[in-house]
């Protein structure tokens, strides 16, 4: 469609030409446009990847809806999203038939011909002769567009009230001969003094302060001091500003702005320690870490999420598997410790011997911890024919294995404050050994579990070697989980936790060729 064509579609209303013509205005600044009609109100939608200016996309908008004419449309309403984002950053809606012809400098050639704009700019001049505060606003704005300063303005007992504001000061006395000139122009008889300030953008207090007279005497300058708050010259500047501008308690209120993942996850992770702090003052020891490590392995949870992005997510499942490494399995665990062979082996692991405590550590603890956290994997999902690929499992893999840092944070919990009361330990290790228990050693618990719910995964898509598969799955949680018990407070261990988590992330970048080498070697293995 030509230009004089989608210019005369606009006019008659026709939303696609109307959103034509405002994406070839914003298209340069990364702006995409959409726009729908409902009833009376045009709805247009601003995309880009940084939330676009609320003040210049509307004024924009509003001018060149104005400048259209479109009878059938009352009310615009701007929506502004980044693209990063579900939900808009804000939304402001416009009334037309109340809007003066203002801000005409915001109004792109398209959607303005030479004699409309003049006399709108005629109609301007007017306006702000009559003392219309937006009519001032927007001819003052435009004599400072070149020199990127913005005007904020009000007016108390017939005195003008300016604040220029810039990424440097404003030059005291070209912008004061600059608005004096336009004003004295302009004869605004209900203006009889005028008060300038000047300020840098990051600054809080103006740099300068100027007053004079519209069309008498001689400037005076007059220096602002930097500690200037009870300035009562400043605080009236401050009260032109509206307070629902500065702090949109509105949007931060609307219930839609909670329909975002980041904002409720922000919130939960930002307030849920003082909430904990507010209920359980009384609380004792056990609650208390009992709590904190739900807190902590909830924030490795997200993370967990976001790196596996499960394809079959539930919440029941997740609960249900953390929930029962916690409460059932940990006791299965405690119960088969004192069967042998495991109870042998874990009366290796207090030998002084290396080569003992290794092999304790590896076949008792190791593999009797991450058999405990498979255990719901396979009973809830692997049994009943629910895994379908390996990833979902290593995600529910890990979130046992959360579950089982929780508990075990509890027990650990009550024998470092032990040791703290007898002074075994002092403050300083024991902070540090809480952090690392309830921060660090969540995520590698999940990882562990992880690597061993990923073979659970592997093994339900591979049936005739499952149980080969599974063997494997928990021998290296087993190798990775024992190791690190026996060389814990040394720098190989500090090795074996990186190792650990490297060789989690490999088998999910390569978990698609992984998946198709065991399928064909399934094949295989049939013939």
């Amino acid at each position: 469609m030509t230009q004089p064509n989608l210019l005369e579609q606009a006019k008659k209303g026709d939303v696609n030409a109307i959103a034509s013509l405002i994406n070839r205005s914003l298209q340069n600044q990364g702006i995409n446009v959409e726009a729908s009609l409902e009833d009376s109100c045009l709805e247009v939608w601003l995309k880009s990847n940084q939330v676009p200016d609320r003040q210049t996309s509307v004024a924009f908008i509003r001018k060149g809806m104005m400048s259209l004419g479109v009878a059938s449309i009352k009310r615009v309403r701007v929506y502004a999203q980044q693209t990063s984002e579900d939900m808009p950053s804000w939304d402001e809606e416009v009334e037309l038939d109340r809007c003066n012809n203002l801000n005409l400098e915001l109004v792109h050639p398209e959607l303005v011909n030479p004699e409309e704009q003049h006399n709108s700019l005629k109609n301007l001049q007017v306006s702000a002769s009559n003392g219309d505060i937006e009519s001032i606003s927007a001819i003052l704005n435009n004599s400072f567009k070149q020199q990127k300063i913005t005007l904020k303005i009000g007016i108390k007992e017939n005195c003008l009230q300016i604040l220029l504001e810039s990424s440097q000061v404003p030059n005291q006395s070209l912008c004061t001969a600059i608005i004096r000139k336009e004003l004295v122009r302009l004869k605004i008889e209900s203006i009889k003094n005028v008060k300038v300030y000047g300020r840098e953008i990051a600054e809080e207090f103006p740099a300068w302060f100027q007053e004079f007279e519209l069309g008498i005497g001689k400037l005076t300058p007059i220096t602002a001091k930097k500690q200037q708050s009870e300035n009562p010259e400043f605080l009236a500047t401050l009260r032109t500003f509206k307070f629902s501008s500065v702090v949109p308690y509105q949007d931060a209120l609307n219930s839609d702005l909670y329909s975002s993942n980041t904002v409720r996850l922000l919130l939960f992770f930002g307030l849920f320690p003082f909430a904990v702090s507010l209920i359980a003052k009384t609380a004792g020891l056990g609650l208390i870490a009992f709590i904190l490590g739900v807190y902590y392995s909830s924030i490795w949870g997200v993370v967990v999420y976001n790196l596996l992005k499960p394809a079959l997510f539930s919440w029941r499942n997740t609960v249900k598997c953390a929930l029962f490494t916690a409460f059932i399995g940990i006791p299965i665990l405690l119960l088969c410790q004192r069967v042998p062979p495991f109870s042998l082996l874990y009366t290796a692991v207090e030998q002084d011997n290396i080569i003992p405590r290794l092999i304790g550590f590896i076949f008792g603890v190791g593999v009797l911890e991450e058999s405990c956290k498979a255990l719901p994997v396979y009973l809830f999902l692997m049994r009943p024919g629910k895994l379908k690929d390996p990833l979902t499992s290593a995600f529910y893999g890990a979130m046992s294995g959360l579950g089982f840092a929780i508990a075990e944070g509890v027990n650990y919990s009550y024998r470092y404050a032990i040791s703290l009361a007898t002074g075994e330990s002092g403050f300083g290790f024991y902070v540090l050994i809480n952090t690392i228990r309830f921060v660090s050693l969540p995520l590698y618990h999940a990882i562990w579990a992880g690597i061993v719910g990923y073979f659970l995964g592997l093994a339900a898509i591979n049936p005739s070697r499952k149980g080969s598969i599974i063997f494997i799955g928990l021998g290296v949680s087993a190798v990775l989980h024992g190791s690190y018990n026996t060389f814990s407070n040394s720098w190989i261990g500090f090795v074996i936790l990186g190792f650990s988590i490297l060789l989690f992330v490999t088998y999910l970048n390569r978990s698609q060729q992984i998946v198709d080498d065991m399928q064909n070697a399934e094949l295989s293995f049939k013939k």
